[in-house]
Parts: C-alpha cells; sequence; structure tokens
C-alpha cells in the first residue's frame, strides 16, 4: 500500500496591488514686476522726495490662466506616471521571487527530510511547480511516497518498519496533515504486529505442555512395552525350563531302562563281569 508524506501546494498570489504615486504639482512662483515711468516734465526740480508709483496688480484672467494645472504640459505628468507603475511591478516582482523561493527551499528540504528518514520505504520526492515572474520554475508543493504493507508471515519486521514510517512521517518541523495520517496507520500496524508477537510468544508454552504430555506418553508405552517384552522373555524361559526338565527326565528315564537292560543282559550270562567282586584294582602306568 502506497501513501504519500506531502507539502500542501500553495500558489502565490502574482497580481500584488501597485502603490500609486501621489502627483507632484508645484506651482512656479512668479514675481510680477512692473517699471514706474514718469513723465520729464513732471520730475521735480527740488531735492524733495519723489512719489512712486504703487505696482501693478495681475488681472484676474492672468493670475487664474498662469495657476492652472491643467495648462501645464500633458507629457510630463505621462512619463511620471509610467515610470511610478514600472517601478512598483519591479518591486511586486522581486516580492513574488523572493517568497517563491522561499517556499521553494521549504518544500524541497520537507521532503528531503521525509525520504532520508523512510529509507528502503520511501520513494523519490515528487514536486509541483510554479513559474515565477523570472522565468524559473519553483517548487511549490511535494510527496514522498512511503510503503505501508505490512511484511508477510513476520511480525518482528512488521513492527520494525512501522516504527521506520513513524519516524519518517514525523521527521520535519511541521508535519502535515497527510503526514500524521500515515503515522496513525503505521501505528496501527505496530500495534497489530506486537499483538501477533504476544500470541506467538504464547503458543511456545503451549506447546510445551504437549510435548511434555506426548513425551510422558511415548514413556508410558514404552515401559509397558518393556513390560511386555520382559513377560514375553520369562515366559519363554519358563518354556524352556520346563522343556529341559522334560528332556531331563526323559534322559534320566532313558538311563534307567538302558540299566536295567543291561542288568538283565548280565544276569542272563549276555555279558561277563569284567572284575569281580572284592577285586582291587591297582594298575600304574
Amino acid at each position: 500500500m502506497q501513501v504519500s508524506l506531502a507539502t500542501g501546494s500553495h500558489a502565490l498570489n502574482t497580481n500584488e496591488p501597485l502603490n500609486t504615486l501621489g502627483r507632484n504639482s508645484s506651482a512656479a512662483d512668479r514675481a510680477l514686476s512692473s517699471s514706474s515711468s514718469i513723465p520729464a516734465d513732471t520730475l521735480p526740480t527740488s531735492p524733495s522726495t519723489i512719489p512712486t508709483t504703487p505696482p501693478v496688480q495681475p488681472s484676474s484672467d492672468t493670475a487664474s490662466a498662469d495657476t492652472n494645472p491643467n495648462n501645464k504640459d500633458p507629457s510630463l505628468g505621462s512619463d511620471a506616471k509610467h515610470a511610478s507603475t514600472n517601478n512598483a511591478e519591479i518591486e511586486a516582482e522581486s516580492q513574488q521571487v523572493a517568497e517563491l523561493a522561499t517556499r521553494d527551499a521549504e518544500v524541497r528540504q520537507h521532503e528531503l527530510t521525509h525520504a532520508a528518514a523512510g529509507g528502503q520505504y520511501a520513494g523519490a520526492p515528487t514536486f509541483e511547480y510554479q513559474r515565477g515572474p523570472d522565468g524559473r520554475l519553483y517548487a511549490v508543493g511535494g510527496e514522498v511516497s512511503i510503503d505501508t504493507s505490512s511484511v508477510p508471515d513476520d511480525p518482528q519486521a512488521t513492527l520494525e518498519k512501522a516504527e521506520v514510517i513513524m519516524r519518517a512521517a514525523l521527521a520535519v518541523a511541521e508535519p502535515s496533515s497527510q503526514d500524521r495520517s500515515v503515522a496513525a496507520q503505521a501505528a496501527a500496524m505496530a500495534s497489530e504486529a506486537r499483538a501477533e508477537l504476544a500470541r506467538q510468544n504464547q503458543e511456545p508454552d503451549d506447546n510445551s505442555a504437549n510435548q511434555i504430555e506426548t513425551q510422558q506418553l511415548s514413556d508410558e508405552q514404552r515401559a509397558e512395552e518393556l513390560e511386555k517384552q520382559k513377560a514375553e522373555l520369562e515366559e519363554q524361559a519358563q518354556d524352556q525350563a520346563e522343556q529341559r526338565n522334560e528332556y531331563n527326565q526323559q534322559l534320566a528315564e532313558v538311563n534307567l531302562k538302558l540299566a536295567e537292560v543291561h542288568q538283565k543282559l548280565i544276569d542272563a550270562g549276555v555279558f561277563k563281569k569284567l572284575f569281580n567282586e572284592g577285586f582291587v584294582f591297582d594298575e600304574r602306568v
């Protein structure tokens, strides 16, 4: 069973609000001056003070024409606005590139940590990319597949594998919800493996009891067989003893009959005695 340890894919916003620059307008200060002209025939001849003519005040039409900003050159305002817009766009793109680069480093570190901790059970990291304003691709999401299947007929190996998977899922600084889900699955697999190991540890005790009982039965059967063999041997020995006694008895009877026959032959004179009664046989070699 393959599951994934993943980081969320986040698309960074490329539509940053542009800061609008205020329009800089300056009013030209104009000093209005007028020359005082006095006819020559009106100049006083005495050194008395000469009255001065007051400054000429501009008419309302002239003043309004000079201070109206709409009468400024329109090309100057358009260039300033265009330059301000370009600066704002460049600043927004630079900020977006910096955010994408930071996200790329975080995603790669996250997935590489999963892969390193998962060892032989983890696959190679795969990434989701987003192209930045600079034309480069940045990783904004990723995942690492990991095998969460149990080892057939080996609860001890299954337990060790589950512990590796749990460490891999929680190895990162900030585990995602998917990471925690994988860790929970591995914990359940470890619990099942421990239960199976406990059952296997109990079975040898039962087997030992069965083996002891079987051994006892075997010993009893062997003892019975030995007793039976002993009885058979004793019976055979008794039979042989009886046969020997019978044989000895028969042999004794035969010898007795032979002695009687010999005696009868002697009495009949068929055989002579080799030695008379009272004869002492004394011969030396």
